[in-house]
């Protein structure tokens, strides 16, 4: 497909959405773009931002040290994590099985994808944002979506109930993945979005550390 090139007119976040879709999108949507790609941006000392600082430190290049951040960051314990929330909705298919799926889950000692935090152990500040915006993409857009979150807040109700009290909680990934799929990305475009954001903070952080 051609080229679209950006459109002064339009903001960053706007542009992202109309050169992927050729669209001008409403306002809603470059909404939460534009906030999805705040909160993503930097978050401390995470594995990705570590493994860009490792090849940083052996003196090699910038863009070796941004390659060995995507890869850390594609993975399903990472920034892949999204997409397997949403892999993980999708699977349950509607709020009504959400209860016996998350008790087979939890009773077989599986993941509840979208679920803890290496640092937070209460609700993740940028997922109570998200949830927002998954919303109302959710109530514009209707049909799968809507269902999608309809199962997403059952799904954290119940995970709230049961590992709540263990201080494991909702977080990034969780509503991150009905936002980044209600503005039409394909589940496995995910991590790519999201490093299109915390590029900039992996080079803040290699600029900051080699000075």
């Amino acid at each position: 497909m051609d080229i679209i090139e950006p459109d002064p007119k339009l903001s960053h976040s706007e542009n992202f959405l109309y050169m992927l879709y050729g669209d001008r999108p409403n306002e809603i949507k470059s909404k939460a773009m534009d906030v999805t790609l705040i909160l993503h941006i930097d978050h401390e000392m995470n594995a990705s931002t570590f493994a860009s600082l490792v090849v940083a430190s052996t003196l090699s290049d910038l863009y070796s040290s941004i390659v060995a951040g995507i890869s850390a960051l594609k993975g399903p314990l990472h920034g892949g994590a999204n997409y397997e929330a949403l892999k993980m909705f999708k699977e349950i298919g509607s709020p009504e099985k959400v209860n016996d799926y998350i008790l087979n889950r939890l009773s077989n000692k599986q993941r509840i994808m979208g679920f803890g935090h290496r640092v937070y152990k209460t609700y993740d500040p940028r997922a109570r944002i998200l949830k927002q915006y998954a919303k109302l993409l959710a109530e514009k857009e209707g049909g799968e979506i809507y269902t999608l979150y309809q199962i997403a807040e059952k799904v954290e109700e119940i995970g709230i109930k049961y590992l709540g009290p263990k201080g494991i909680y909702p977080n990034v990934d969780f509503f991150s993945s009905i936002v980044f799929y209600s503005l039409g990305f394909e589940p496995d475009f995910f991590p790519a979005v999201f490093a299109s954001a915390r590029v900039v903070g992996w080079v803040a952080h290699i600029m900051e550390y080699i000075k």
